[in-house]
């Protein structure tokens, strides 16, 4: 056999093997069509697992303000000025960073009379909201700001600096609750759990955990305060779809 009549031997197998692999093709997209319109799937189960992380928080923002009153306004804001000066060093001292006080609410207001339209005065209130990075200090700083003349506080809240390991634990969980679930129904069923197929999450951190706080007045009389922190939980959910065999 000479050179040009295996050539042309050798391209028509090749055309051969084409026409045969589109065929085949052509067969497989009918027949996964098919499938899809007479609504046969592949066997397959969709849970949702949850899980939880718990921890003890590590940090607390508290919103710690003074107002003044006075018979006009630039005595007001002097006097508040002067006041919130000395809270806010008061903070520095006991080692709470300046980025962690932030003015928060400021605001001049007239005071009027019990008729509603005669001004009596001004009041001015300054806000500040501080990270207290280290909970077990937090009961003696607001002690401290009290005696330096913080009269308003309130909004404190914990939370957790760094909620990575808790997601990861929480997701974990959340995992594993899903895939027992999936042999639960599927053992009932007489079938056996396969590889997943599609995986999705959604976790969730909760908003920091508020804490009613009494008067400061009543703080500073009594010279008790006790701050509990409590415990932060992290849940985590995912939806896991196994194929089953």
């Amino acid at each position: 056999m000479n050179d040009t009549s295996a050539a042309a031997l050798a391209g028509g197998a090749i055309a051969v093997l084409v026409a045969a692999a589109g065929a085949l093709g052509a067969v497989l997209a009918r027949s996964a069509s098919q499938a899809a319109r007479s609504g046969v799937l592949p066997r397959q189960i969709t849970v949702v697992g949850t899980g939880e992380a718990r921890a003890t928080p590590d940090r607390t923002t508290v919103q710690l303000g003074v107002q003044s009153e006075a018979k006009t306004a630039r005595e007001a804001l002097t006097g508040n000025s002067a006041k919130m000066q000395a809270l806010i060093d008061e903070l520095k001292q006991a080692g709470v960073q300046e980025k962690d006080i932030q003015t928060s609410n400021f605001s001049v207001s007239p005071t009027y009379s019990s008729n509603g339209r005669t001004v009596t005065g001004y009041q001015v209130n300054n806000t500040v909201a501080v990270v207290i990075r280290d909970v077990t200090r937090a009961a003696e700083l607001l002690d401290k700001v009290v005696s330096a003349g913080a009269n308003t506080i309130y909004g404190m809240s914990f939370g957790i600096e760094d909620p990575r390991a808790l997601e990861d634990t929480a997701r974990n969980a959340a995992i594993l609750d899903a895939r027992a679930r999936a042999e639960s129904m599927a053992r009932a069923a007489g079938a056996l759990v396969g590889n997943v197929l599609t995986i999705g999450e959604t976790i969730g951190m909760p908003p920091p955990m508020p804490m009613s706080m009494r008067a400061a007045a009543e703080m500073k009389a009594s010279g008790m305060l006790s701050v509990e922190a409590g415990e932060q939980v992290v849940s985590a959910q995912v939806q896991i779809t196994y194929e089953l065999r």
